[in-house]
C-alpha cells in the first residue's frame, strides 16, 4: 500500500480507531488531517506522527456542527488543494450502555448528532469536494459497528446510530456509482 501524496481527513483521529487510522495513513505517505473536539489529544497525535516523519495537521471540529465540518474540508483543500480520502470515525458515547427506556432526550439527540448526523455532514461536504476537484474522485470510509447489524442489549441508541450509518453509506454509494 502506497498513499504518497494522497490527502485524507480522519474524524475522531485523536483516539482509538481514528488515531490508529491516522498513523497508518501517515506511515503510508498520505497527508493527514486529524479532526476531533479535543485539541490537546489531537495535537499529541500530530506530534507522534510528525516525529515519525509524517505530514499532518489538526483541525478542532465538532462533527455535529455543519459550519465546522464545512470549514474542516475547506481548510484541508486550502492547504493541500484536494481531498482523496475521508474516514468518518468520530463517535459519542453519551448515554451508552443504558436501557432503551432510560436514555434521556438529550442523550438521544447528542448521540445521533455526532454518530449519524456527523457522518452525513462529513459525506455532504467531502462528496461535493471530491466531485469538483481535478481529477475528480476519492474514497469515503464510514465507521459503523457490528451492533448496527442487529442491535445489542444496553446499546440500542448506539446500535440505531450505527445502523443509520450503514443505510446512509449504502445509499450514497448507489447514488454515486459510475
Amino acid at each position: 500500500m502506497n498513499l504518497k501524496g494522497k490527502v485524507v481527513i480522519v474524524t475522531g483521529g485523536n483516539s482509538g480507531i481514528g488515531r490508529a487510522t491516522a498513523q497508518v495513513f501517515a506511515r503510508e505517505g498520505a497527508k493527514v488531517v486529524i479532526a476531533a473536539r479535543n485539541a490537546e489529544r489531537g495535537e499529541e497525535v500530530v506530534k507522534e506522527i510528525q516525529k515519525s516523519g509524517g505530514e499532518v495537521f489538526f483541525v478542532a471540529t465538532d462533527v455535529s456542527k455543519s459550519n465546522q465540518v464545512e470549514a474542516l474540508v475547506q481548510k484541508t483543500v486550502d492547504r493541500y488543494a484536494r481531498l482523496d480520502c475521508a474516514v468518518n470515525n468520530a463517535a459519542a458515547y453519551t448515554g451508552a450502555f443504558s436501557l432503551t427506556a432510560d436514555f434521556t432526550e438529550e442523550e438521544f439527540d447528542h448521540t445521533m448528532a455526532v454518530d449519524l448526523k456527523g457522518v452525513w455532514l462529513g459525506m455532504k461536504f467531502q462528496i461535493k469536494q471530491m466531485l469538483i476537484q481535478n481529477p475528480p474522485g476519492g474514497a469515503i470510509v464510514n465507521t459503523s459497528s457490528v451492533n448496527g447489524l442487529g442491535g445489542a442489549p444496553m446499546g440500542s441508541l448506539y446500535s440505531a446510530a450505527k445502523a443509520g450509518i450503514l443505510g446512509l453509506s449504502k445509499s450514497a454509494a448507489l447514488e454515486l456509482i459510475g
